[in-house]
Formats: structure tokens, C-alpha cells, sequence
């Protein structure tokens, strides 16, 4: 992080010596380390240990004075993750109050790396990692020191892992998908059905696999012999369709069992001080299982959040690929399964709306 010259705002002078910090704001990491900051080639470098919810994290930039008298601040900013772009960036610095401040900013490199410390920058927008069950990366709730309160929590282990299975599965199959289709992460679904139409359009203008319902969800059905490339692009398809499938049948059973134990939880928040007493716990060891408390709440509460809205961009996928399929003449060419089938559509998409409507909703509050 290099730094640009600065104007302190009502000061009337230009600082050429300030100090800089990087914040990292997340409800969910796998990682207790703090941003590692040291110098190279006369530049700070922040490197953050991990992110494991890149979905939930902030990124906050502060500027400091040095040589200060009274007030040390001169601006920051913040940004999410998600939003971050790899390479060199320049960082507009806003007051306290999130007003801009003229001519004043920072120059920055941004690398987002793997966990080895290797690896190219992610793109923005794929957040997800694509790798196995075996080397997936879990949350774990704190210890408090307080062992009802720990048996209250202890149920939610096997909840978290289901809901970032289910998640991580059905984005990992829709990249999968995209990639066979020849398309970047970034690409839209409708982009991919237009690639695929293409491929499976024949010579003589009649198209080799055609899109019926299953169960309620968008399936192609080859029919005929298909070449190895185009059978390839329909296996990682059919494995799309099964990872979401099995995210929207599952997902509310699973966010529930989540819910219950954070309602559990929090029945224990009034009395969670005069718990730690009885259990010995004093003074910072006390703050230690307060924080704790309220981190096992959050992360609660965050996951039920984060698995709540991916049955709604499920829903919302199966929807686009019921459109574009139509779109792209991949329906069945008969009346009355194309009446069933703009049938189907309407209804995926008038689903998809009314849970989006229900998306800002909890179990709960979890507030603390």
C-alpha cells in the first residue's frame, strides 16, 4: 500500500509521512490471526490470514496523522470483498461522516490469493472455492467455558457443515457447468443455454436434446447420440440440476435445526453472566466467554442468512434455465407439452419471486 499525498482537511497543509491500517470486518472465519502488516520496497503490506465468507466480509481503510495534535484521523474508506478487484487500485478516502474528501487517496495493490499464499487472484464474482468434501473448509462454534451453554451450541456442528455443503456444492456444479459451456464464472446462465443450443443444433436445423420437467426441475433429455464434448456439457448440467435440487429440498429443514439452536441460545443471554460465576469465571476470562457467546450467535444467525438466500438464487437459476431453454427453442416442439411447459416456467418464476419476497426474513433476531 503505497500512500498518495493527503490534504488534512481544515489544517491548511499537505502530510507526506501518514500511517495507514486495513481492517478486515467478518462474521465468519476459520482464522483468529490478525492482518499481518510489514514493509516492502518502501510500501505497507497488509496480508489478512484467511477469509472464509468472502460473501460477509469488509475491507476498511483508515489514514492517520503521524505528527497530530488533538485528532489523529484524516479519512478511510470501506468496501466489500466481494467487490474487491485484483490488481492496482486507487482508493477515494471519505470523513468520519462518509463525506468525500477532495483530492485525497490511496494508491493500492490487491491480491487475493489461496491459503498457501499461492495461486492467481480470484475473479470477482467467484468466490467459491472449487474443491472437494474432503478439503472443504468448515466454521467451528467458540468454546465459552460454560458447559451448558457449550452442550446448548454442541448441535449445530453437524447443521453448519449440511449448509455449507449444500451452498458450496451447488455453486462449485454452476461453475463446473459455465466451464464446460467454454464461459468464465461470471458468465450468465442464459449465455451458457445459447452455447449449448448452438452445439446441439444439427446440420439438418433439428437440435439434439430438449428440455422437459422432472419433478418440477429443468432437465435436458438427448435424442440421439450425442459427441463426446456435448455429452460432457450435459453431464456437468445434470449435476447443476441434482446441486441445486438438492439445495432447495434440504435447505429449509437444515436452516431450521440452525435456527432452534440459535433460540436456544439466546435464552441463555440474560443469564449467561451469573452462568459464568458459577463456573468460576472472572474478569477477562468472563469477556472472553461474552465474546464468544455473541460470536457462536452471529455465526448462527449468518448462516441461516447466507443458506436462505442461496435457495433463492437456486430458484432463481432454475428459472433462467427454464427461460433460456425456452428461448433457445430447446422445448419440446408439441402443444401440449409447450403449454406445460410455459406452464412449468410461469411457475418457477412466480416461486422464485415469492420466496425473494420472504428473503429479508429470520428466525429470530440473534441480536445481541
Amino acid at each position: 500500500m503505497g500512500d498518495e499525498e493527503v490534504g488534512q482537511v481544515g489544517r491548511g497543509q499537505v502530510v507526506e509521512s501518514l500511517e495507514s491500517q486495513a481492517e478486515y470486518f467478518e462474521i465468519d472465519t476459520l482464522f483468529d490471526g490478525e492482518p499481518v502488516e510489514s514493509e516492502e520496497n518502501g510500501s505497507d503490506v497488509f496480508t489478512r490470514p484467511g477469509v472464509n465468507m468472502p460473501e460477509l466480509a469488509l475491507l476498511r481503510f483508515v489514514v492517520l496523522d503521524d505528527d497530530y495534535i488533538g485528532d489523529d484521523f484524516i479519512g478511510q474508506y470501506s468496501v466489500a470483498f466481494e467487490c474487491l478487484q485484483p490488481g492496482y487500485r486507487s482508493v477515494p478516502l471519505l470523513g468520519l461522516a462518509g463525506d468525500p474528501l477532495p483530492h485525497a487517496s490511496l494508491f493500492v495493490h490487491v491480491a487475493v490469493t489461496n491459503r498457501r499464499g499461492g495461486g492467481k487472484a480470484q475473479r470477482r464474482g467467484l468466490s467459491v472455492r472449487r474443491v472437494g468434501r474432503r478439503g472443504r473448509e468448515y466454521v467451528s462454534l467458540r468454546h465459552t467455558g460454560i458447559k451448558v451453554v457449550d452442550e446448548g451450541f454442541k448441535p449445530a456442528s453437524g447443521p453448519l457443515r449440511e449448509a455449507t455443503d449444500l451452498r458450496e456444492d451447488a455453486q462449485s456444479a454452476t461453475v463446473s457447468f459455465k466451464e464446460q459451456c467454454g464461459l468464465p464464472p461470471v458468465a450468465k446462465l442464459k449465455q451458457c443455454i445459447e452455447s449449448l443450443a448452438s452445439r446441439l443444433q444439427s446440420a439438418e436445423g433439428s437440435v439434439g436434446a430438449v428440455m422437459v420437467l422432472k419433478e418440477g426441475y429443468p432437465c435436458l433429455e438427448p435424442l440421439h447420440t450425442l459427441p463426446e464434448p456435448t455429452r460432457k456439457v450435459l453431464t456437468a448440467y445434470d449435476a447443476m440440476i441434482a446441486a441445486q435440487k438438492q439445495l432447495i429440498e434440504n435447505a429449509d429443514v437444515v436452516q431450521e435445526r440452525i435456527a432452534q439452536v440459535q433460540r436456544e441460545g439466546m435464552e441463555f443471554h440474560e443469564v449467561l453472566s451469573r452462568l459464568g460465576e458459577k463456573e468460576g469465571l472472572k474478569g477477562r476470562k468472563q469477556c472472553k466467554a461474552v465474546e464468544s457467546f455473541t460470536w457462536n450467535i452471529t455465526v448462527l444467525k449468518g448462516h441461516c442468512d447466507l443458506l436462505r438466500g442461496a435457495k433463492v438464487d437456486s430458484l432463481d437459476v432454475l428459472r433462467q434455465l427454464a427461460l433460456a431453454s425456452e428461448a433457445c427453442g430447446l422445448t419440446c416442439s408439441t402443444s401440449s407439452s409447450s403449454t406445460t411447459s410455459s406452464s412449468a416456467v410461469a411457475e418457477l418464476h412466480h416461486t422464485s419471486h415469492q420466496t425473494a419476497g420472504r428473503r429479508g426474513s429470520s428466525h429470530g433476531n440473534g441480536r445481541i
